[in-house]
């Protein structure tokens, strides 16, 4: 925004009046064209002599100064705005067929500079805009960075969860099917040892059947002492059963618990 204003202060004291700028020109003309025309061309051409001359000096001593243009943009302008076009010098020499003018005209130096302020200050507020929607962008650019990296971060946690939620539930169907496999073990261990335990009760009191019905006293003792140890078999082998039943229940329900 300074160098706006500098700008406009810069062309508001430079060059507040018309210019008088000064051309000349010799052209050969052919034996096709009129005097008329060869005049009018020769006129237009010493025009732009003056303006290309005004337009070295505004770009080499003013304009360049602050900033870069064109010379034919001067040129065009200088042409456009030229008043007061006065032939000060003219020579026509019919033997070698050639016109001389020198002009003189009038450029208001002031309106030229004008055009180029009017441009400068359209070229910076368009660079101080470029300058604002390029910070926009690198905001924009910047907070869709910081979303995509939590959204980024928001999926791996989720991932992560998961990943412990399937390992939790791994582990839980692991300890599951170990104690439901206990469980069987130990009703079949206590299925085991109670048809055990029944086997020997049933020997013990067909010992004892025999015993009641011996014959003979040796005989009888001997059928007496093995009902005895049946039956002691058999107390022993229910005694036992209550184990693998109570770890039956027990996983039972830790198998439960899952």
């Amino acid at each position: 925004m300074s160098r706006i204003l500098y700008l406009l202060i810069l062309f508001s004291i430079s060059y507040a009046y018309s210019k008088t700028i000064f051309g000349e020109y010799t052209y050969s003309y052919s034996d096709a064209e009129t005097l008329i025309e060869a005049k009018q061309i020769c006129q237009t051409l010493a025009k732009r002599d003056a303006v290309e001359k005004f337009a070295t000096f505004i770009t080499s001593e003013t304009i360049v100064r602050n900033y870069v243009t064109e010379k034919d943009e001067v040129i065009a302008n200088a042409e456009a705005m030229m008043t007061d076009v006065r032939i000060i010098e003219e020579n026509i020499d019919r033997n070698t067929a050639t016109i001389y003018y020198k002009i003189s005209a009038e450029v208001d130096e002031k309106k030229i500079l004008g055009v180029y302020e009017e441009r400068e200050i359209m070229r910076l507020e368009q660079a101080e805009a470029e300058r604002r929607a390029q910070e926009m962008k690198l905001e924009s650019d910047r907070k869709a960075l910081e979303e995509r990296l939590e959204h980024e971060r928001e999926l791996a946690k989720i991932e992560q969860e998961t990943e412990k939620y399937k390992l939790s539930r791994e582990l839980s169907q692991k300890d599951k099917n170990f104690w439901r496999t206990q469980k069987w073990i130990g009703l079949g261990a206590f299925v085991g040892s109670a048809a055990l335990g029944t086997y020997f009760n049933s020997q013990g009191a067909s010992y004892y059947d025999d015993y009641e019905s011996a014959s003979s006293t040796s005989s009888a003792v001997s059928l007496y002492e093995k009902a005895d140890d049946n039956y002691l078999y058999r107390d022993v082998t229910f005694s036992v059963s209550l184990a693998p039943l109570g770890y039956f229940f027990y996983a039972w329900y830790k198998e439960s618990q899952y």
